[in-house]
This record gives C-alpha cells, structure tokens and sequence, in this order.
C-alpha cells in the first residue's frame, strides 16, 4: 500500500502552488489560469441562469443556454434577459480575473481568450457561425472583461507597490518631526521624493 501512495501523489511541479509561484510567461501557468478563468465564467454563468430560471419559472437547459446563440436576441424580454445575464457574468468574471491573472498587461490577452474559447464552443455545439446580436453581445461582455479588469488588476498591482506603508503611523511621526527641524533650523533645502 505505500509503494501505490507513491505513485498516486501529485508531483511537485504540478501541484498548483508550486504552479503560481512560477513566472508569469510560463506555459504551465498560463494554461492553468486559462482553464481556471473558463471554469469560473461558464460557473458563474451557470448559476447565474439556473437562479434566473427559478425566479421566471423556466425550464432549465443550461447547455442550450452556454452553447447557443438561439436564445440571444433583443426583440424580446427572455432574450434581452439572457443577454443582461451575460453582461452580468462579465462582470462578476472581472474579481476572478483580477485574482487569478493579476497582472494588468495581461488582462486583455486573457478577456479575449475567455471569448475565443467561448466562440468555439458555441461554433462546435450548434455546427454555425453565430447571429450578429450573439456578436455584438460578446463584444460588449469582452469589453467588460478588458477594461474593467485592465483597471482593477492595474489597481491591485499600484496599491501593493506605492500606496504599501504611505500612512503607517512610524513613518506620519518621523516625518512630521524631520519637517518640524526643517523649520526651526531654517533649512530650505528640497526633498528628494524617491528616498522617501
């Protein structure tokens, strides 16, 4: 039994720890977080549709409403539904994007990766290039991802890096006495900002 335990466990440089703390480039992190980021977006849109159908009183067929277009139009209010319910998983997609990926220049390769694979599942699914509205539905769902998560992620990324210990309350009181000398001595000179 322990030689079969052996064989059994994860080897190190597959266990996702080990994973994240490799480069940012490296294939086996980003196929990890690609496979993540779907994960959570048909998940997330998943539930999103199963709550929406329970309120409404719908049948639930979640394959027919992550891989088809049929039911994406904008004349009626279950398609109009339908589209808000995407725009909306775009938008809770956005905190995952930011976990997950967490670096702003790469949020906009992985937003359109997510709709990339989104397309391909919908073209193997119902065999057809999908209507104009589905297109324009996914522009805009990508647009959510790109630019909101450019932002937040870019937000994560300055906050860790300039704003960390601005207004600890050792650094407010060192400086608050360094200026007090400055006057009392009468010593204009100018401060170098980088040091600080």
């Amino acid at each position: 039994m322990l030689s079969l335990r052996r064989y059994m466990r994860i080897p190190n440089e597959l266990r996702l720890s080990e994973i994240f703390k490799q480069d940012s480039l490296s294939p086996r992190k980003i196929f990890l977080q690609i496979v993540l980021l779907q994960l959570f977006y048909y998940t997330t849109a998943t539930l999103l549709f199963c709550c929406w159908a329970n309120i409404e009183g719908h049948k639930i067929e979640i394959k027919k409403w992550l891989f088809s277009f049929e039911n994406i139009d904008i004349t009626n209010t279950y398609g109009l539904s339908m589209c808000l319910l995407w725009l909306l998983d775009a938008l809770i997609c956005v905190i995952f994007l930011t976990v997950i990926v967490g670096r702003s220049k790469l949020a906009w390769d992985f937003a359109v990766t997510i709709h990339a694979i989104n397309f391909i599942a919908v073209c193997l699914y119902t065999g057809e290039i999908p209507s104009l509205t589905w297109f324009m539905l996914q522009f805009c769902s990508s647009l959510i991802l790109i630019f909101l998560g450019t932002w937040t992620t870019r937000w994560r990324e300055l906050r860790d890096t300039f704003f960390e210990g601005m207004l600890d309350e050792d650094n407010v009181a060192n400086m608050q006495l360094q200026d007090m000398d400055t006057l009392e001595n009468g010593n204009s000179r100018v401060k170098d900002l980088e040091s600080q």
